[in-house]
């Protein structure tokens, strides 16, 4: 990947200036909230519709705050002045439903201005994690001087009209139709067809004729005090996200000769009466929301279509780079010219792209494409974590990771940025370890707990992804969940944390428990143990067998990791009592679980009692857990790792293999656990996949962050720098390298970010390490131990074994 070329197609020139005032701390509750939920008054219901609304109001003093609360469902674009101001709300559910909390003064003039909202349902097919009531907007003057523009439905200055342009566009992925993706499974929104004739251009400026539209009719009142008959509102707790502008690539092929170099360099005038096809390759996957302006082409057809790859003709992906005889399969939006200059059009919802291809007919007159550009979308929490080593394959890998990464944490975390779009338990644990080491900043793993925490059902269960419209439960990533508090635990060392987690964590567990027979391992279960997207004869859909988990031993042994991590939490607090009772739990399940399920002729753990299945996935949780004599572990990594015919960790569950590696402290065994990433280098892959390639069940999803653990341990193992102490006021630096020799970067924390340089010669280490003045910490070197102050820290460090 060429990194300057990225850098020149990265124009990044924010026109957001705006923030959200209850984050990083809430200033203006819902206590200040007094309009209501209103419509327009022909709206049914959960029909796919965009609904524009506009209030015309004078300001006497533009200086002054103009502070507004505002929500929608499903979702809302805000102008002010014709100027794109944000869109929201921030991704919860009914009973969380978010507000953004805005100042707009920079924004407006004095005496007449306008405000004017997009809302947009996506209809039935709307992404699966989008919950709904009812086609709506609310926005709630805070500052005295902006209550002018409360919305009410009865006395108030809204007016509103049905976008009749726009109509959902279902992007096909089963039945026995053409299909719009390859990979099965979508859960993301429908794409758009937009009939440019009936847009009402310019409706969110000033100047815009209104006359005809219609007043806003109330819905529902919007006070969230001891309840609601809709929505029950909270401030939003995550900053707004961004909206950049980036520059899109120009033609690498046409199905004719075009001259000039669309859209970097000009504008593309395509002759009447013609059809032209032309692929854009942005060398690299990003996001966001493309922006076309056109002018003429009077009933012309525009279709724009959207891919993270291209597919040969067997669907093959290979070398990413190789664009020869393959094609580009993927969702795409519609557009029809209504003729006229300067038209724009900008999908309603986020693509994810690396490729784009445009299909155009154009009828009697001329189509002239003037701009293309990108405003990408993203998390404005800076991404700052920095690392290169003397390998250039791992500074590929931690590129690739990190704009996965980068991509996928928007106002939630996304379990990837193409397909779902969903935030899974077992994914966010993952992301979120790997986002807190790239930006220092835990804001969104807790916002991910404490949303997986609204979802538990009357059984203990935490739903497998939330928010959610649909009800995906997933047994073993309630246990995940436990996991992750604990993982938040040991950086920060906030007990406080713990206890408001305490009571869910006894409910998910004791629900857990009623999976569990008499043999201490698990039932069959409604629902589905998911553990790894396995591959060949006996994959179970996610489980390493095909009858539902029935006396599974790395089921099990997952409920023992929790019920450790469960102890542990339990014993910080103080009660002991429900520590030591899940303790001598998790030791009578270990105890079934070796007697049943360990092969001694072959030193393995079985993944169930009957023996006929073997995977990593067992053995890696046996370590993991203490399931066998730690003096064993290092024998079982190595054998695992080298014995053919076992099921195979893919990138997912690679990181509890690597967690495994960094147990056993076998550091020399994690190039030999990272091998399937070098593979997505080969193919010129700029972000990570989401399983292995196979004939069953082919690679779908190319920017899946659960495949990114190797930039977290880059920094929490390979370079060794771990919190002690409240969340990194203590840190101890303790490098294991690997086959490295050289590793220098920035590892951004809560307390400041650490500068670090570390190379080994032998048994000699050479470390200049910088600190900020609210980090201690301590150098950790083959038995040498050495204090570091604040500042920069040079050393040469030998051996003391």
């Amino acid at each position: 990947m060429n990194r300057f070329l990225i850098l020149l197609l990265l124009v990044s020139i924010s026109a957001q200036s705006q923030t959200e005032l209850n984050y990083p701390e809430v200033v203006y509750g819902k206590e200040n909230i007094s309009a209501s939920w209103v419509s327009h008054p022909d709206t049914k219901g959960g029909e796919d519709t965009a609904v524009l609304f506009r209030n015309t109001f004078e300001v006497a003093n533009s200086k002054a705050d103009f502070i507004i609360n505002i929500s929608a469902d499903n979702h809302y674009y805000l102008y002010v002045n014709g100027q794109f101001i944000t869109h929201g709300p921030q991704l919860s559910d009914i009973q969380h439903y978010k507000f953004e909390t805005l100042n707009l003064k920079n924004h407006l003039n004095q005496g007449k201005n306008i405000i004017a909202v997009k809302v947009i349902n996506f209809g039935k097919r709307r992404f699966l994690g989008m919950q709904s009531i009812f086609t709506s907007l609310m926005v709630n003057g805070v500052s005295e001087n902006a209550k002018i523009i409360n919305t009410t439905g009865f006395n108030d200055t809204w007016v509103s009209a049905i976008d009749e342009s726009y109509k959902a566009n279902e992007v096909v992925w089963r039945g026995d139709g053409e299909k719009a993706i390859v990979g099965g499974f979508y859960a993301n929104n429908p794409t758009d067809i937009v009939n440019m004739n009936n847009y009402p251009t310019h409706w969110e400026t000033l100047d815009f004729d209104d006359k005809d539209w219609k007043k806003v009719e109330f819905f529902e009142n919007a006070s969230s005090m001891g309840g609601s008959i809709a929505y029950l509102l909270e401030p939003r707790n995550l900053p707004l996200l961004s909206w950049d502008e980036e520059r899109i690539a120009s033609i690498v092929r046409s199905s004719k000769p075009i001259k000039t170099e669309f859209p970097v360099l000009g504008t593309l005038t395509l002759a009447p009466n013609t059809k032209t096809t032309f692929l854009l390759d942005q060398q690299y996957v990003t996001n966001g929301f493309p922006e076309l302006i056109f002018s003429k082409g009077k009933s012309a057809t525009i279709i724009i279509k959207y891919a993270e790859n291209l597919f040969g003709a067997n669907n093959e992906k290979g070398d990413r780079n190789d664009l020869e005889n393959k094609k580009l399969l993927g969702y795409y939006d519609e557009i029809i010219s209504n003729g006229k200059d300067a038209q724009k059009f900008i999908p309603n919802w986020m693509r994810t792209f690396r490729f784009i291809e445009f299909e155009i007919e154009t009828k009697d007159q001329e189509l002239v494409l003037e701009n293309f550009v990108n405003h990408r979308s993203r998390t404005t929490i800076p991404s700052i974590a920095k690392f290169t080593s003397d390998d250039d394959m791992y500074n590929d890998i931690f590129d690739i990771c990190k704009r996965t990464i980068d991509i996928c944490t928007q106002d939630y975390f996304l379990s990837d940025a193409y397909y779902e779009t969903m935030q899974y338990v077992g994914d966010t644990k993952i992301q979120g370890l790997i986002w807190e080491t790239l930006s220092g900043n835990a804001e969104h793993t807790k916002n991910a707990i404490r949303q997986f925490d609204h979802s538990r059902d009357s059984d203990g269960n935490i739903l497998g992804a939330y928010p959610l419209r649909s009800t995906f439960i997933y047994p073993t990533y309630s246990l995940v969940w436990v996991d992750m508090i604990a993982d938040q635990y040991n950086t920060s060392g906030d007990k406080e944390f713990i206890k408001t987690y305490k009571d869910g964590i006894i409910n998910t567990l004791a629900g857990f428990e009623k999976n569990m027979n008499d043999l201490n391992l698990v039932n069959k279960t409604p629902y589905r143990y998911f553990i790894d997207w396995y591959t060949g004869p006996n994959n179970g859909s996610g489980t390493a067998t095909k009858n539902d988990g029935l006396n599974s031993a790395v089921v099990s042994l997952h409920y023992v990791h929790a019920l450790q991590n469960a102890s542990r939490l339990f014993s910080e607090i103080g009660d002991e009592r429900t520590a030591s009772n899940y303790k001598n739990r998790a030791d009578e399940i270990i105890t079934s679980v070796y007697k049943l399920c360990y092969d001694t002729d072959r030193s393995l753990f079985a993944e169930r009692p009957d023996k006929t299945i073997y995977d990593q996935h067992t053995n890696i949780m046996a370590i993991l857990t203490d399931a066998i004599p730690e003096n064993q572990q290092r024998a079982l990594l190595d054998k695992i790792l080298n014995e053919e015919d076992l099921l195979q960790a893919t990138y997912y569950y690679r990181f509890y293999l690597f967690e495994a590696i960094k147990k056993v402290g076998a550091p020399e065994l994690f190039d030999v656990a990272q091998e399937p990433w070098e593979q997505m280098i080969d193919d010129h892959m700029t972000t990570t996949l989401e399983r292995f390639e196979s004939v069953e069940k082919p690679t779908r999803s190319e920017v899946h962050p659960w495949s990114a653990s190797p930039a977290y341990f880059y920094f929490n193992y390979l370079a060794g720098i771990r919190s002690v102490k409240n969340d990194f006021e203590e840190v101890e630096i303790a490098p294991a390298f690997g086959k490295l020799n050289q590793i220098a970067g920035l590892l951004p924390t809560s307390k400041g970010n650490i500068e670090f340089e570390l190379k080994r010669n032998k048994h000699k280490l050479s470390a200049e390490i910088t600190l900020p003045t609210t980090i201690k910490g301590k150098i950790v070197w083959q038995g040498t131990v050495v204090n570091l102050k604040a500042g920069k820290n040079t050393y040469t460090l030998k051996s003391s074994k």
